[in-house]
């Protein structure tokens, strides 16, 4: 589940009824992908449905409690194993304030987990932190949401695919003529173009495996 994902199903649980439109509006993505954070969601066995016409919308079932039960404790070690990898070489920090959030689910052992990944585990994954909320990454981010080739550096018609996490910074897995690996840092300037893509392209993986 990604985090926008998250966040929509808290947002729903709180409002229990609402719309693509608005729910676009407010995550500042589009409604088709709306659409695809909706569907991963009922997938989930969520009870999230959509009705159309008159009064219609989205919606999720006035009995479905968000409780403890959702997460199970091989969720919540990898979640906070997740979170301290991220501090770890992100230039902004958010894991404290998310293992709050967490706590209020599932406090004992969330603090269990956090201690004892503070206390015996260290990361050294990264040469230099790495800035993740620059302009550059949410434009990168937004291509990546809504398959929308891109214009970097002077170069139109490139499919932004992932991100790669490497020793010596983060890398733009991306797709022009030929796949192509470039330093986010080296990007200069990065414009999202209106023309979509099918992501129709190899993964990092795959493309790894097949060379």
């Amino acid at each position: 589940m990604k985090s926008r994902q998250l966040e929509i199903l808290v947002y729903l649980l709180k409002n229990k009824k609402t719309t693509y439109g608005q729910l676009a509006k407010k995550f500042e993505v589009s409604t088709k992908t709306i659409e695809r954070d909706i569907d991963c969601l009922s997938s989930m066995g969520i009870p999230v449905y959509c009705t159309q016409g008159i009064g219609g919308g989205v919606h999720i079932d006035g009995s479905y409690k968000f409780t403890s039960s959702f997460f199970t404790p091989e969720d919540i070690h990898h979640i906070v194993l997740a979170l301290k990898v991220m501090d770890s070489f992100s230039k902004i920090h958010r894991k404290d304030a998310i293992i709050q959030k967490l706590c209020l689910i599932s406090p004992e052992l969330t603090a269990m987990f956090e201690h004892d990944m503070q206390n015996y585990l260290s990361i050294d994954l990264v040469e230099e932190p790495v800035d993740t909320e620059n302009e550059i990454c949410k434009t990168i981010n937004y291509c990546l949401d809504e398959e929308m080739l891109a214009t970097i550096d002077g170069v139109d018609g490139v499919a932004c695919i992932s991100y790669v996490l490497k020793a010596d910074g983060l890398y733009l897995f991306a797709y022009k003529e030929d796949y192509i690996l470039m330093p986010v840092k080296e990007i200069i300037n990065i414009e999202c173009s209106q023309l979509s893509f099918l992501q129709k392209y190899l993964s990092y993986e795959e493309y790894k495996n097949s060379r």
